[in-house]
């Protein structure tokens, strides 16, 4: 069995933080990371200090908590970003390895990340926020716990020279894979398939709701980026059409700029998107800002795709104020992953974007050219609902995309 670690966690109080929230928040992202708090401690103060964070008093009320403690503490947690001279001279005076929560945040994505993109992703975060943020030393030192884990087989060794080689690289790296994405993307788009991508708070449900409507048994579970890798399912809807439901990585507060830009490969699935989804966990008190932080981060991808906020675990009680929708977030519906409430509205809501895409027409064609028209409602992905035959021909009722409408007109009868 794995060993839990035993964490101190440090909260700064600055102004405008909302401390219960964050609390709870970084509280979750250190059960996701298999450790466990035994320690807290809040100083309220308008700015952190640019060598300890902390004021003295406080550090020193900190490390005799430490040093008096019951049981070893492993790690001490920082919520705020920390540099290389605060991580070095916290380090010294605590005698114990000091991490921040965005290096908490790249430790849970080193043990979510399976596939091989996702690992590199990872990797290029950590070497990136690593190489900005701690001092030389802290380079060569190995580790098995919360904040010294990577994606890799092995914990890379090594100085600042050859991170920004290994930086380099992965960076190739991703570009070829992103070369194969944009290959696949393209035949997507060639087959004209209609995209709904699933995105949202962390923790929102999106991963339950994913598996719901596709039937699928993608992992989902109650922590924080529970799922990392996007995953991709064909799914058909009411009205007989197919369409592509993406499931991706869910967004977080502060969530840093350098896991936007490493996971921005991955995130395009959502800024391609034909609709989006933004999944809302409504029995969590701080869903408006949860709602706000989602919909900021899609701004800065430059998604332009309709929202629409599906507010789920409806079978929850509910006590907060929701926002009021925007013209970008066009509409919002109440579900239930868990229980498959309103799912069926759902559904034929997006059925509804759907229709805008596509057209309803009923065909008619000669025997001669029948098999011609078959094959022309093939090659665009037609969905033939009913194909009749007659003395005098073939008659087709077909969905098919706007744009291919144009290449059977003359067989369309009303």
């Amino acid at each position: 069995m794995k060993k839990i670690e035993n964490v101190a966690l440090v909260y700064l109080e600055l102004p405008q933080s909302n401390v219960e929230r964050d609390l709870y928040e970084l509280q979750e992202l250190v059960r996701t990371a298999q450790g466990q708090v035994k320690l807290q401690c809040t100083q309220k103060r308008n700015f952190a200090d640019t060598n300890t964070v902390l004021g003295k008093g406080k550090l020193d009320e900190l490390k005799n908590a430490i040093e008096a403690s019951e049981c070893e503490i492993d790690v001490v947690i920082f919520s705020c970003p920390l540099n290389g001279t605060q991580r070095a001279a916290l380090q010294k005076q605590l005698d114990r390895d000091v991490i921040d929560k965005i290096d908490l945040i790249l430790d849970i994505f080193a043990l979510r990340a399976t596939s091989a993109e996702g690992k590199k992703q990872v990797e290029l975060a950590q070497l990136s926020y690593n190489l900005a943020t701690k001092p030389e030393g802290d380079f060569s030192r190995q580790g098995a716990g919360i904040g010294t884990r990577g994606p890799g087989e092995t914990k890379l060794e090594t100085n600042k020279r050859l991170a920004r080689e290994r930086i380099y690289r992965l960076k190739q790296e991703l570009k070829q894979i992103e070369k194969r994405r944009r290959i696949t993307r393209k035949q997507r788009e060639e087959n004209d398939l209609f995209t709904v991508a699933l995105v949202g708070y962390t923790n929102a449900g999106k991963s339950t709701l994913f598996n719901r409507l596709a039937q699928s048994d993608v992992y989902a579970d109650d922590k924080l980026f529970a799922t990392l890798d996007t995953t991709v399912r064909r799914i058909k809807l009411p009205n007989d059409v197919e369409i592509l439901l993406c499931d991706t990585v869910g967004f977080l507060k502060d969530l840093p700029h350098s896991l936007l830009n490493a996971f921005k490969s991955t995130l395009e699935e959502a800024t391609n998107a034909d609709l989006l989804l933004n999944v809302c966990d409504i029995s969590d008190e701080n869903v408006s800002e949860q709602i706000a932080v989602t919909e900021q981060t899609l701004s800065e991808l430059n998604a332009s795709a309709p929202v629409v906020r599906v507010y789920n675990k409806c079978d929850m009680p509910c006590t907060a104020k929701l926002p009021l929708d925007t013209p970008h977030n066009v509409a919002s519906l109440f579900v239930s992953a868990k229980t498959g409430k309103n799912l069926d509205v759902l559904l034929e809501t997006i059925c509804k974007y759907v229709a805008d895409k596509y057209s309803v027409i009923n065909l008619r064609a000669p025997h001669a050219e029948s098999a011609a028209l078959l094959a022309c409602l093939n090659k665009y992905k037609a969905v033939c609902q009913n194909v009749r035959y007659t003395d005098s021909g073939v008659e087709v009722r077909a969905i098919l995309a706007k744009r291919y409408v144009a290449n059977v007109a003359k067989y369309i009868y009303f």
